[in-house]
């Protein structure tokens, strides 16, 4: 292992699968399985809101009245994945980032701020509201809430920003200007977005998402947090990492098409290498811009293990590709391929080494 290679350290999730998800767990770093009943709970779910997100006792009232709710999960997520480190981060002062993913950010605040201020005037506009109104007030309350004074980016994008923000993180840690990152993915549903995908035809489905099955997407919600770390950093600590990034890619397609995107995924997905993985996660959610890229790579390497699709469980928004990271984490440990098609910009493959939870 060279001393830029990069280890996952902390997870921390906020999730719309039930109570018994929200509750603090143990550390791995402590010899304790973490998780260890999250993929079968993630197998009964259906996606949607969190309904059972109980951030009391985690984000102090005066500030929690102040959050929307997507700073809300990113807060709670945050905190468990420092929590599941063992990382108290403001020991590393300015050497820490922060790198969050998002596809609406600062989009339910906006339609909070709006509303009022259409039908009553100018005084319907609430200042209390407005602040997070902008993509990056999700890294700024985490920024203030855990002492983050490293670089920070906020990338708002479609089905992966998550993986453009781990790979802005990996290029800080490489560099040498920060000992650690957050990388963290986070979404919420709110009134109008619904309103917009009903009105463009993506709730026409019939049953769950389903790859290949032109039924569109479940829209969901929900926080993903990963604390990156160098993996002698981790090591000098005593930290068990809960992952290895062996690679990440992306590749751009030249024109919007999706013969393009799927060039372009392939593409990324060849620099990882030749050897089959011992598990595959792809992004898949039932739109046919998004399978098709999938279904060709599963074409054109048929040795590959047969493809798994979080997202219809999940939903599509539920951390704009910050669930294919942690559907991966809480697998069986060894070589993971994950593959993060989009509908537009930059196609993301990336390589894990995840280690088994079942080590203690």
């Amino acid at each position: 292992m060279s001393d830029t290679s990069l280890v996952i350290t902390g997870l921390g999730l906020v999730l719309p699968c039930g109570d018994g998800l929200d509750a603090p767990r143990a550390s791995l770093a402590e010899g304790q399985p973490c998780f260890k009943d999250l993929p079968e709970a993630l197998g009964t779910g259906r996606g949607a809101a969190c309904t059972a997100f109980a951030p009391a006792g985690i984000i102090p009232p005066m500030q929690l009245r102040r959050l929307d709710r997507l700073s809300r999960f990113a807060w709670v997520a945050a905190h468990r994945a420092f929590e599941d480190a063992g990382l108290e981060p403001r020991s590393l002062g300015e050497r820490i980032a922060v790198c969050v993913g998002s596809m609406t950010g600062g989009s339910e605040a906006s339609e909070a701020f709006m509303r009022p201020y259409l039908q009553r005037g100018p005084e319907g506009a609430s200042p209390m509201v407005f602040p997070n109104t902008v993509a990056n007030a999700a890294s700024g309350h985490l920024a203030l809430a855990f002492g983050l004074k490293g670089p920070s980016a906020t990338f708002v994008d479609r089905e992966n920003a998550t993986f453009t923000a781990l790979e802005q993180a990996a290029r800080w840690l490489r560099s040498g200007q920060v000992d650690a990152a957050l990388v963290l993915g986070a979404d919420g549903l709110f009134p109008l977005l619904l309103e917009l995908c009903r009105g463009t035809g993506r709730l026409d489905r019939h049953g769950l998402p389903e790859a290949g099955s032109g039924r569109g997407f479940l829209p969901g919600e929900g926080a993903q947090a990963f604390l990156l770390e160098r993996a002698p950093d981790a090591a000098a600590r005593g930290a068990r990492p809960r992952a290895t990034l062996c690679a990440l890619a992306a590749r751009s397609a030249a024109e919007p098409s999706a013969e393009a995107r799927t060039r372009a995924l392939a593409a990324a997905v060849a620099v990882l290498g030749e050897a089959p993985p011992d598990h595959r996660i792809g992004g898949a959610s039932g739109l046919a811009r998004l399978d098709a890229p999938e279904a060709a790579l599963a074409a054109l390497h048929p040795r590959w293990p047969r493809a798994l699709h979080p997202k219809l469980l999940w939903g599509e928004f539920a951390g704009s590709g910050g669930q294919l990271l942690a559907a991966a984490l809480l697998g069986q440990g060894g070589r993971t391929l994950l593959t993060a098609p989009a509908s537009s910009g930059a196609q993301f493959a990336a390589l894990l080494e995840v280690a088994s939870l079942e080590t203690p």
